[in-house]
């Protein structure tokens, strides 16, 4: 069991990194700055994170591990089909990304930097990965893929989609869920699921 003091401390730089990424670019928070913010001193930080983009990872994560469990479903258990559960998984992260809007705005990929959006591309490539390699027992059988390189495809494609459709600003969610329908392979989901019929279906209820 977790101590309680370590609870309230882990709470508070939350709080404190939330707030300061949702002011600036995460490149721009100093340590004492942060410190300050959420009324540690610097050896207390460092017991728990290295850098601030560490605390700010920790803090995104939580919501985005609720998501992934979306994705990654047993079949049997769907009370929908798995095509619907895969839009309602991308819409989850648009409602996301636009919870913490500025902090995804202010902090854009600067390849590596430990910003949102690598934690959000860690979130789709993970989840992906983890998504093939379970899909794998199902049938139909998957076609002969390497499941890093395709997961990293989807993966880094769908976070770099989102983070797009962010950033241009365009309110229109059902175009852009549309969107990403359409490029999923048929062979994604398992044989419970007609890939045409209900790629078909869903884009006329999102029409």
């Amino acid at each position: 069991m977790v101590d309680a003091r370590i609870l309230r401390t882990r709470a508070a730089l939350h709080r404190a990194i939330l707030e300061l990424a949702a002011e600036k670019p995460l490149a721009e928070i100093t340590v004492s700055e942060f410190t300050d913010r959420a009324g540690i001193n610097r050896v207390t930080f460092y017991k728990h994170y290295a850098a601030p983009a560490d605390a700010l990872a920790a803090a995104l994560e939580p919501e985005l591990e609720v998501i992934r469990e979306r994705f990654v479903a047993d079949p049997d258990s769907l009370t929908a089909e798995p095509l619907e559960v895969f839009q309602h998984g991308v819409n989850d992260i648009l409602d996301h990304v636009e919870a913490h809007r500025p902090i995804y705005l202010g902090s854009p990929a600067s390849g590596g930097d430990g910003g949102p959006a690598d934690v959000l591309s860690r979130l789709t490539v993970g989840t992906f990965k983890h998504y093939l390699e379970r899909r794998a027992l199902w049938e139909p059988a998957l076609p002969d893929i390497d499941h890093d390189v395709v997961s990293a495809f989807y993966g880094h494609g769908l976070a770099a989609a989102i983070l797009h459709w962010l950033q241009s600003g365009d309110p229109d969610r059902e175009a852009f869920l549309r969107s990403m329908i359409v490029l999923v392979p048929d062979w994604w989901f398992p044989a419970a699921h007609t890939p045409q019929e209900g790629v078909d279906a869903v884009l006329a209820a999102s029409a």
